[in-house]
């Protein structure tokens, strides 16, 4: 009996541990998270020029005692206007904190009269908007050298969203595998509606050699992945296939 009794314990305390969301659970991991904000730039030559200021030692220095690490920012023209993208690491308790750690760094006070907020951001209190994180695979571990970060966007079909959102919930092993193979590490999608449409990015740090050939990593399962992701996509005028690179301000 007081066997069983621990058995029931156990399963109340597991039951209370974790949902049923693949998201969730990863958050109740405690585990580093990592975040996307955005804003529009209302001067895109001074907002890039400022926002290089995140990197310097002192601005890296307040980072850390607000638990941000590996800060580095994009810059695309969408609908129009030039959308500026700031990614990090995030090793704080509760992941939607992370834009009020980072609106409480000096060198980010600073660029607030330089951006526009997304409509939503406003409702929460926030001048950035931190972007819905759909998808993260962990892929390769690094390896010593330093990571070429680069981060793209493309446009996912309204109609097509709970299907691509049904696929990344659920990415295939085998579609885990050759992001690994490629020394693909922290790799992640963040989801956002511009007005009517839903735009999506991926961030990246690539430690692949320089020239390497990924041609030769393709396989069929991954092959038959695509066929299911591809036509749940709309890309920008600019891409090179599904995918438009974003232009890198600072790292």
């Amino acid at each position: 009996m007081k066997h069983k009794q621990i058995i029931i314990l156990g399963l109340l305390f597991g039951l209370s541990a974790f949902g049923f969301s693949p998201y969730e659970n990863y958050l109740l991991t405690g585990d580093q998270t990592h975040v996307a904000l955005m804003a529009v730039a209302k001067d895109a030559e001074a907002l890039q020029t400022a926002i290089e200021s995140l990197n310097t030692k002192s601005a890296t220095k307040a980072f850390k005692k607000v638990e941000i690490s590996n800060v580095s920012s994009y810059a695309k023209e969408l609908q129009g206007k030039v959308w500026v993208m700031v990614y990090f690491d995030y090793d704080g308790d509760t992941y939607l904190d992370a834009v009020k750690a980072f609106e409480s760094i000096p060198a980010v006070k600073e660029l607030k009269p330089l951006v526009e907020p997304h409509p939503r951001a406003a409702g929460y209190g926030s001048t950035w908007l931190q972007l819905e994180w759909i998808n993260y695979i962990q892929g390769a571990k690094p390896n010593g050298n330093k990571p070429n970060r680069f981060a793209m966007v493309t446009r996912l079909k309204t109609e097509k969203e709970a299907e691509y959102r049904w696929f990344h919930q659920n990415t295939w092993p085998g579609t885990v595998d050759r992001m690994t193979r490629m020394e693909y590490h922290d790799f992640s999608i963040f989801l956002v509606e511009f007005g009517e449409e839903l735009y999506e990015f991926f961030y990246v740090e690539s430690y692949a050699p320089a020239g390497a050939d990924m041609g030769s990593l393709t396989d069929p399962t991954y092959e038959r992945w695509i066929k299911h992701t591809d036509p749940c996509q709309n890309p920008l005028p600019d891409a090179d296939g599904i995918w438009s690179m974003m232009d890198k301000i600072s790292e």
